[in-house]
């Protein structure tokens, strides 16, 4: 009789604790039910972090709820150009080699303390110690900082660097928090729990949610009524699209192939903005047909862009010139594009192919231009295009020359749609008599052809930083130019914004009016948000919740 007592006592208190751990669950998760049209949070998600420190998080889903936690001097807006943050106001130095800053006066940390001048010097040693930090780059020319007080500080550079404050958008964090700890420390998540930013962290569990609060001390002029956020953590990426689907989270960036999803439903508002995706062709040098300027512009100007940005893309991107967001204070939208025209594209064949039955080379040509005209630092500007095509060739003796040419175009064969972009330049190079081959290749197929320059013109994508610097971009190209490379010094020189805009727009005409390269655009990306909630968000690639703070609940 004891025993059954006690086997019954135990059954009672087994069912008492089963009871009280679903009240509390329930209460800690009552916002994550399967409806959350009701809830007064945001819902968000992000994947399972190894750290929240800013600094040492590589995921780029944590680094979006991390950019609602903590600001840095600058921020990048919808455009890609960089704004002030913590920033009052800032002056860089005549020879380019100081930056002096002066920080907001009433910036904070979420534990009341003022974010101050020792904070970035403390920051910016973090970064240097943490080589895998993905801000490890940014402040690698950053030679010293000198502390004059707690606000006011100057940046010290090893060499002038026209992207200089386009490369302080790290993240600041808190001196007092995170020094004289261990490597090991610097990712735990206790010691990382106090941010500068809009939100402040109210509760979090681990691998399961985090609640994030409005920082009602937050010196930025953001509504004071902004939501509280719930951020799910889960396992990977399908699973954030997913519970955007099942109406279990509020926003999901989404790529191409999963946009027609959301379309069909009428759930869902679509935000699209200009991403950081950069499609281009790039020619081979070595090849004496594409060394020679006209046959470039035979090539451009058969091309239609917009076709294969609509048929190869479903129109979701911009035609650009240059690698550069076409927002970008950088880019110049006033410079034509040679237009698409199979007649004029004919014309610079026949000039072309004279020129290369004559043995006449660039190289010639651009000496005969060298003293017409000159830009900055002596770089010439191209007068190439101003004259007449000389198209002395007969139709019949083109045709003949073209017989021998056959361009090889190679391409990923995992990117569906620049398989689509390759067919239709391939039947644009046919309307103009230029046969041509595809050759689909895997990754390592294409990377070493690309080494070995066995192709004639490669489709590539390249992938925007957050720095406006397309020089890059430029020298993986592989053009055999002197006038690019002298212009690309003369960029790295520039001392001002100005006279960086001048020499950008020098070399974005000068790449355009010589076919350097055959430029697509920048690929669009989309946000993804129930209509429960109203309000603008201006995301971009580097802050895909940009401007959350305005977004309300539908009433």
């Amino acid at each position: 009789m004891k025993k059954r007592k006690i086997k019954l006592l135990v059954m009672v208190l087994a069912l008492v604790f089963s009871i009280v751990g679903c009240s509390k669950g329930n209460e800690n998760n009552k916002e994550v039910k399967n409806n959350i049209q009701e809830s007064n949070y945001i819902h968000l998600t992000m994947l399972v972090p190894k750290t929240i420190n800013p600094i040492l998080n590589t995921d780029k889903s944590v680094s979006y709820i991390m950019n609602l936690l903590y600001d840095g001097l600058f921020g990048v807006d919808e455009s890609y150009n960089v704004e002030p943050n913590l920033v009052e106001k800032y002056e860089v130095s005549s020879d380019g080699l100081s930056i002096d800053i002066s920080l907001v006066s009433d910036a904070k940390w979420h534990n009341k303390s003022e974010v101050t001048s020792r904070d970035i010097d403390f920051t910016v040693d973090l970064i240097k110690k943490n080589e895998t930090s993905p801000y490890f780059d940014l402040v690698k020319n950053i030679r010293s900082i000198n502390v004059k007080d707690n606000k006011n500080f100057t940046i010290i550079l090893s060499e002038s660097d026209p992207f200089a404050i386009d490369k302080l958008t790290f993240p600041i964090v808190s001196r007092d928090e995170l020094s004289d700890l261990k490597s090991s420390e610097l990712l735990e998540k206790k010691y990382n729990l106090v941010g500068n930013g809009p939100y402040s962290i109210k509760e979090y569990v681990d691998r399961k949610y985090m609640i994030l609060e409005a920082n009602e001390d937050y010196f930025g002029d953001l509504p004071k009524n902004r939501k509280a956020i719930f951020v799910k953590i889960v396992p990977d990426k399908e699973s954030q699209t997913e519970m955007v689907m099942s109406l279990d989270s509020d926003i999901a960036s989404v790529n191409i192939g999963e946009l027609s999803k959301f379309e069909e439903k009428k759930e869902f508002n679509i935000t699209k903005y200009e991403g950081r995706d950069y499609e281009m062709v790039v020619f081979n040098y070595d090849n004496e047909y594409l060394n020679n300027t006209d046959f470039r512009k035979a090539i451009v100007s058969s091309i239609d862009r917009e076709k294969i940005l609509k048929e190869a893309y479903v129109g979701y991107g911009t035609l650009s010139n240059f690698p550069l967001n076409t927002k970008s204070k950088y880019y110049d939208e006033k410079i034509e594009p040679l237009k698409y025209s199979k007649e004029k594209a004919k014309e610079y064949l026949g000039s072309a192919l004279k020129d290369i039955s004559q043995g006449i080379s660039d190289k010639e040509q651009a000496n005969e231009n060298k003293e017409k005209s000159k830009g900055l630092n002596g770089v010439i500007e191209d007068n190439s295009s101003k004259g007449k095509l000389n198209t002395d060739l007969s139709k019949e003796e083109v045709k003949e020359i073209l017989k021998e040419v056959e361009l090889k175009i190679v391409v990923s064969k995992d990117n569906s749609e620049r398989i689509k972009f390759a067919n239709i330049l391939s039947s644009n190079l046919y309307n103009i008599g230029i046969k041509s081959v595809i050759e689909e290749l895997d990754s390592k197929e294409m990377t070493k052809a690309l080494n070995t320059k066995d192709y004639d013109l490669a489709i590539l994508g390249y992938s925007l930083s957050s720095i406006p610097d397309a020089r890059g971009i430029i020298q993986a190209s592989n053009i055999k130019d002197e006038q690019i490379t002298k212009y690309i010094d003369s960029l790295g020189n520039t001392k001002s914004e100005n006279e960086t805009k001048k020499v950008y727009n020098q070399l974005q005409k000068y790449i355009v009016d010589n076919a350097s390269f055959i430029s697509l655009g920048v690929l669009d990306n989309f946000i993804v948000t129930n209509k429960r909630l109203e309000g603008k968000i201006y995301p971009n690639d580097f802050d895909t919740y940009k401007g959350i703070s305005n977004l309300q609940m539908n009433k």
